[in-house]
């Protein structure tokens, strides 16, 4: 054999053809079981049980949940414990509304800021307010307060006339808002809810005292007004009112006698004891008392005439007070005796 054709012995790559126990394929492709039916079966029972749970768990969300969240909103109740009625001008007003709701679910949403009529039943709204967003607890309070224009000027005459003329009235409150509850998506719910209402029930109970007869230039007013006095009007409700510079017109048995003047007036809850100036006859004031009513106590009746504020005239408000009828006993004794008329010598 010749040495330089000696030939060089093999590379173990060239030798290996199938891979060695523990060598790289057998690293890389660990060998094992194949996967057999029991896995599949496994796979399918877990896609059958996250088909069920979506099955009952979607319908408690999308379907259970608006229905129970509407529930609890219907079974809260909503009592307005002071109401503003200021600043008054033909076609608007300042309203302040304060509230409490109270609710004995045990959820406490968010509900969110949403647009709400008023309105008698069956009735359009009388005006709209906004509901401030409020998170809802056994007791929450809530305050409304904005200048608000009437929807329909009608529908607001026909509310003062129901709030003067009733002793409890029930207002409808209604508006569609949203709640959110704490890892649950949000709920649209409609939000009604009749408000029951203390009303001036007739303003009964108004009287009349301190009567004051004018005489003469250094006493009569300078608008004519002859005759003074103190109006006691008790208010039920929870309303303040502003009813600007009010004018009634005043008779006895069917007869004018003249009209009074309650300047500024605002009504609230509570005794009012207010200022009256009036203008009256006083030559038939005092033949009636000396051949009638020789007592000196007139049967009064007293029907409201106008109401302005500044130089307008507030219609919805003069169509309340001159549908109601005032009667009461006016003892007119005291003023009589005062300018020298005895009517215990007429009696």
């Amino acid at each position: 054999m010749d040495v330089g054709s000696k030939t060089e012995p093999a590379r173990a790559e060239e030798v290996y053809t199938t891979p060695r126990k523990g060598g790289v394929m057998n690293k890389l492709y660990p060998p094992g079981p194949k996967p057999g039916a029991g896995g599949r079966v496994k796979n399918h029972y877990c896609l059958i049980l996250i088909a069920l749970v979506l099955v009952i768990v979607l319908p408690l969300i999308f379907i259970g949940l608006p229905k129970k969240a509407q529930h609890e909103i219907n079974d809260s109740t909503l009592e307005v414990t002071n109401m503003e009625v200021t600043d008054p001008s033909p076609d608007s007003v300042h309203l302040k509304i304060e509230n409490v709701i109270r609710s004995d679910s045990s959820y406490h949403p968010r509900i969110e800021t949403f647009r709400a009529g008023l309105s008698l039943e069956g009735q359009e709204p009388f005006i709209y307010i906004n509901i401030p967003e409020a998170k809802s607890e056994s007791e929450t309070f809530i305050t409304v307060e904005q200048d608000v224009t009437f929807n329909s000027a009608d529908a607001f005459a026909a509310y003062t006339k129901a709030v003067l003329s009733s002793e409890e009235l029930t207002i409808d409150l209604n508006g569609d808002t949203t709640i959110h509850i704490p890892n649950l998506p949000a709920t649209d719910v409609h939000y009604n809810k009749k408000i029951t209402m203390k009303g001036l029930n007739h303003l009964s109970g108004l009287n009349i005292s301190d009567i004051k007869i004018l005489s003469g230039k250094s006493e009569i007013l300078s608008d004519g007004s002859n005759m003074l006095g103190t109006v006691h009007i008790p208010n039920p409700s929870v309303m303040t009112l502003d009813l600007g510079n009010v004018t009634m017109n005043l008779g006895v048995s069917g007869k004018g006698i003249g009209y009074a003047l309650l300047p500024d007036l605002v009504l609230k809850p509570g005794a009012n004891n207010v200022p009256m100036q009036a203008r009256v006859d006083q030559p038939t004031l005092i033949s009636m008392i000396l051949s009638t009513y020789k007592n000196g106590v007139l049967p009064l009746e007293i029907v409201g005439n106008s109401s302005v504020k500044g130089d307008a005239h507030l219609s919805y408000y003069e169509e309340a007070i001159k549908a109601n009828t005032i009667k009461l006993d006016l003892d007119a004794g005291p003023a009589l005796r005062a300018i020298g008329i005895n009517v215990t010598d007429h009696s």
